[in-house]
């Protein structure tokens, strides 16, 4: 009787271990065979982008200091061809100063008429003497008070005509001197800050007043070294900002840095991206700007990862279907040529249609989880589940992005 009880023991313990080892196994092939991933070759719009994060800034934000202040033209006494003696009046300003011949000679050329504004240094006509040597005439001719002007460290304010918050145009008059000079906007924009009152001394280098356009918004981006050279000003840029996190805003690039900024080993560029429409943006607030460098509609395109390098050889796994259920499926090695790339997907030239299936490398563990898949040396194709290491860095650091319309395959 005992010998019976220990003869169905054993039996049972058997039983048991054989069972254990072919539901494991079955589960541990259907584990594999769940680990086989592929995807379809896909054809759209594969874009090529350079992105960065950066902030709003004024394109003008600038001060205005006195030292570039004009006189209004009253009248021109000569025009071109006119014969001149030294002494004989040429220009005459509003403010009564008055520009004459340095010298005999004839007028060559005649840069200003009534109105015309005169900034130091602005060349009015040029005069030719005895020996033909043709000299220009400056504002700084004037035996008037405007010769103070050039050599002079400051001026007095008369009139102040604008108040901070005022919204100007390029050339509004914003001081008049009492020597007649006139202080202009250089740019369109706000003031923002005024440091001037009628009767001051105003020095000629200092700050009389600040501007800053509101309505002309730019954000910089540093870019990657290995990037920056895909970058080319007038290049279309889809800007996002924090702050309104569904919206988009067009740009474009208006410049790219010559020299970089080099940090732990790896240099960078700062590109200049103005913004088109900056409707309700703040300056200050954060930006993502995406560059289009290439795009190609109509592309038939794979996930980077599915595509292998072998030396000048590129690759893909194609699955292939077996004639008996109980043989593991097999796969064939392609070859391909690739186009443009991005961070997530490569364009293919040649070598599959669109709707064909290429395996993706992934192995899963005794786990659940997977693991990214394995270098192999030299690129090779081993025998089995294929494990090969992806190829090469198609869409480069900075770049990226799905196709515009959105697809990716995976079964």
């Amino acid at each position: 009787m005992k010998k019976w009880m220990i003869i169905s023991v054993i039996i049972v313990v058997i039983g048991g271990a054989s069972a254990w080892f072919f539901i494991g196994k079955t589960d541990k092939t259907q584990n594999v065979a769940a680990a086989v991933q592929t995807t379809a070759v896909q054809k759209g719009k594969l874009e090529v982008a350079v992105s960065g994060s950066g902030s709003v800034t004024a394109i003008t934000d600038q001060d205005v200091t006195a030292d570039n202040t004009v006189l209004i033209v009253d009248s021109v006494g000569v025009e071109s061809g006119d014969t001149v003696d030294n002494g004989d009046t040429l220009v005459t300003f509003k403010n009564g100063d008055v520009v004459t011949a340095p010298y005999d000679g004839e007028i060559k050329s005649v840069s200003v008429s009534s109105g015309s504004n005169a900034s130091q240094g602005t060349v009015l006509l040029r005069i030719e003497d005895e020996d033909e040597y043709t000299s220009p005439v400056t504002r700084e001719d004037s035996g008037g008070s405007s010769e103070s002007l050039g050599g002079g460290s400051s001026l007095t304010a008369d009139t102040v005509s604008v108040k901070e918050g005022d919204v100007v145009k390029a050339g509004a008059t914003l001081v008049t001197f009492t020597d007649g000079s006139i202080l202009q906007a250089p740019v369109a924009g706000t003031i923002t800050s005024l440091s001037v009152a009628s009767g001051d001394s105003v020095p000629n280098s200092e700050p009389v007043a600040h501007i800053t356009n509101y309505s002309a918004l730019q954000t910089t981006i540093s870019v990657d070294e290995l990037d920056v050279t895909k970058v080319k000003e007038g290049q279309a840029v889809e800007i996002t900002a924090s702050a309104f996190e569904d919206e988009k805003f067009a740009g474009k690039v208006t410049n790219v840095a010559k020299v970089g900024i080099a940090s732990n080993g790896v240099s960078s560029f700062d590109v200049t991206v103005q913004i088109t429409d900056p409707k309700n943006l703040k300056i200050g607030m954060s930006t993502e700007a995406s560059i289009l460098i290439e795009s190609k509609d109509n592309a038939l395109y794979v996930p980077v990862e599915a595509v292998y390098t072998s030396g000048d050889e590129k690759y893909v796994i194609v699955p292939t279907t077996s004639d008996s259920e109980d043989s593991a499926q097999s796969t064939n090695k392609v070859t391909v040529e690739t186009g443009i790339a991005n961070d997530m997907y490569v364009e293919i030239t040649s070598g599959l249609a669109e709707g064909d299936n290429v395996q993706i490398p992934r192995v899963q563990s005794s786990g659940n989880s997977f693991q990214g898949p394995m270098m192999m040396q030299g690129g090779g194709f081993p025998s089995g589940n294929f494990q090969g290491a992806p190829g090469g860095d198609f869409g480069g650091r900075s770049g990226g992005g799905m196709p515009s319309d959105g697809r990716q395959g995976g079964n």
